[in-house]
């Protein structure tokens, strides 16, 4: 089990940065960086960015210095290195994750772009109205945000559809996409529902500012949603964080709702 770090050669904020990996386990990785001092915040899914002036420190605690290629190549054979897009951020990794089969992997990752992977199977609608979020019921009595099956109407479609059942009007807000969870199933059961090995649940949002949907009279909405009837609450944030925080997507939306 080794720490790995690369030269400062990065730009960015003016500096120059490196990136921290493990060879063998996040929990090594993230051990090693609290032991000196480095944020969690710095944590980009499969690595640390540590700037240039902790380079020298982080080399004396351990971390065994490499060229950028080869620290690279450590982490593809690693099987840690997560895959994202341009203009893309991992908020968090999930190994193990106890909702997939054994052995599978989820990605939570933040985009600025603008379209979902192509790999997209569902997509979720955040709307916002002020900071209160709406929410809907699942079949088991908890909540989570109105989504549909993309199936052959691709990623757009799913989206038009979606905004026309929970808001009345695909142009009533302009969605954008937050990010998605990607799950990783090498190995998928027989009642694994979606394509494997690899499946994308994107995130959009919607700042609705408008009123005199049903929503607004009797906060109840109905619409097909996944096959299933809808029931709809406008969830100030405490309300949100304490009914979905412990759902695979909530860290997309989590700093949309901080206060301003």
């Amino acid at each position: 089990m080794t720490i790995w770090i690369d030269p400062p050669a990065w730009p960015a904020h003016g500096r120059l940065w490196s990136h921290l990996i493990s060879d063998s386990s996040y929990a090594e990785l993230h051990d090693f960086a609290a032991a000196q001092g480095i944020p969690r915040r710095g944590f980009e899914g499969d690595h640390y960015d540590v700037p240039q002036e902790r380079h020298a420190a982080l080399v004396a605690a351990g971390a065994q210095l490499v060229g950028g290629r080869e620290l690279a190549r450590i982490l593809r054979d690693s099987g840690l290195r997560i895959q994202k897009r341009t203009r893309e951020r991992v908020v968090q990794s999930v190994p193990a994750a106890p909702w997939l089969p054994p052995g599978s992997r989820a990605d939570v990752i933040a985009s600025r772009l603008e379209r979902a992977p192509a790999n997209t199977v569902l997509v979720r609608l955040a709307v916002l109205r002020g900071r209160n979020l709406l929410a809907v019921a699942r079949s088991d009595g908890g909540l989570d945000l109105p989504s549909r099956t993309v199936g052959d109407v691709q990623v757009s479609g799913a989206l038009a559809q979606l905004q026309e059942c929970v808001l009345g009007a695909p142009g009533r807000a302009t969605p954008r996409l937050l990010g998605y969870v990607r799950n990783t199933v090498p190995s998928p059961g027989p009642d694994y529902p979606w394509p494997a090995p690899q499946a994308c649940f994107a995130v959009f949002l919607a700042r609705d500012p408008a009123r005199g949907h049903p929503i607004d009279a009797e906060d109840e909405l109905e619409g097909e949603v996944v096959g299933q009837r809808l029931g709809a609450r406008w969830l100030a944030p405490d309300r949100a964080r304490a009914a979905l925080s412990g759902l695979h997507w909530w860290p997309l939306l989590a700093d949309v709702l901080e206060p301003q």
